[in-house]
């Protein structure tokens, strides 16, 4: 690491830590997961955990509705309370998580402060003076150029309707649900084609999207154990994810919600955030001893996407998936998985997820998804 970033780093651990907000909660460990004694995350550090290892968000953390921060700061890769997030912080998490350019790491964090309606820009010593401290919509106060991820949940600002876990913001509230509906992962296996297994239909999706006042608690022990099934099943680490399934899951969240409807740009924002993983996690990007595929089956070998898996545990556990580790790979430090299996080892980056590339893909995602909703209009 440059001196300069560590530098960068100091700067950042010094801040004032920013008043909690109205989200600052307790969430539950994912299945399958050791007990975590409770403990707070002091100035973003998890005293009870490695440096990337994954630890779930203690008590006074905050949290938004985007599984990609929020599983920056499970793994350390931003402050794990998800509070004092500069440019820096969160730039250089983008980078080191995964792997997308610089390009492309500038123009989601610039994005992400332009679309809540905060600048960016943060002048040490200057931006924590009064005349420079930004009120946020919860009373709380936090200097110029610093945010949580709580406030990147503002609704229509990066956040949007029709996530594909969670549900739409109620009216007359500023900030999206951050409760993920885990009775909803399993939906998405029935968007994928072909068929997973011996599927002969799709399964059964919501008719109609709900509000956060008629929902269930979806923390039950039904949806707990279908998620660790879905997660855990050698079936799906073998299922591969492309642009066409995310389009289907697109196209049918987006009817769920009518009358409602995107507008152009959350509607990109929906498909490119999307599209970024896919390409993060892309199956040719992948050695070929972490490929399980069945090469007797034709249409998996074939296919180029994402494992179901991941992709379902990412966005039901806010977590990086696990990998097997080779005879070769040695002992990883960063990402050691203490009381898990032991055969496993954190995902790393293995490539460069360019600009281009995630333009290219979401625009592949478009394609199915406005086709799917040209066949509905007919």
């Amino acid at each position: 690491m440059s001196s300069d970033h560590s530098s960068t780093q100091n700067l950042e651990n010094s801040l004032p830590t920013m008043e909690p907000s109205a989200t600052s909660t307790v969430f539950r460990l994912p299945p399958g997961h050791p007990p975590v004694p409770d403990h707070e995350h002091f100035q973003g550090t998890c005293p009870r955990s490695g440096k990337h290892e994954f630890c779930p968000p203690q008590k006074g953390d905050v949290r938004s509705v985007c599984p990609a921060l929020n599983t920056m700061a499970n793994h350390g890769f931003i402050p794990r309370d998800g509070r004092n997030l500069t440019f820096s912080v969160l730039f250089h998490g983008l980078k080191a998580c995964y792997g997308v350019s610089t390009p492309l790491a500038i123009l989601l964090v610039t994005g992400g402060f332009l679309l809540i309606k905060r600048s960016p820009i943060r002048i040490p010593f200057l931006s924590n003076l009064p005349l420079f401290r930004a009120k946020n919509p919860d009373g709380s106060l936090s200097p110029a150029g610093v945010i949580d991820l709580h406030l990147i949940g503002l609704h229509d600002g990066v956040e949007h309707d029709a996530s594909l876990v969670h549900l739409n913001t109620p009216d007359g509230q500023k900030y999206g649900p951050v409760q993920i509906q885990e009775d909803w992962v399993p939906m998405l296996v029935g968007d994928i084609q072909p068929p997973v297994g011996n599927q002969e239909e799709p399964l059964k999706h919501h008719q109609r999207d709900v509000t956060a006042d008629t929902v269930v608690s979806t923390s039950s022990d039904d949806s707990t154990a279908s998620s660790k099934t879905l997660i855990n099943s050698p079936e799906y680490l073998t299922t591969l994810v492309d642009e066409a399934d995310v389009g289907r899951m697109r196209a049918r969240r987006q009817k769920e919600i009518l009358p409602k409807k995107l507008d152009g740009v959350h509607a990109e924002i929906a498909r490119g955030e999307m599209a970024i993983i896919l390409g993060v996690w892309n199956s040719k990007y992948q050695s070929k001893t972490d490929k399980k595929q069945d090469k007797s089956d034709k249409a998996v070998s074939e296919k180029q996407g994402i494992p179901l898996s991941w992709l379902l545990q990412w966005l039901a556990e806010e977590r990086l998936p696990d990998m097997p580790i080779s005879p070769e790979a040695g002992k990883d430090v960063d990402g050691s998985t203490q009381g898990m299996d032991k055969a496993t080892t954190m995902w790393r980056p293995n490539h460069t997820q360019s600009l281009m590339d995630v333009v290219n893909r979401t625009s592949q995602i478009r394609k199915v998804t406005e086709a799917l909703e040209s066949e509905g209009k007919s």
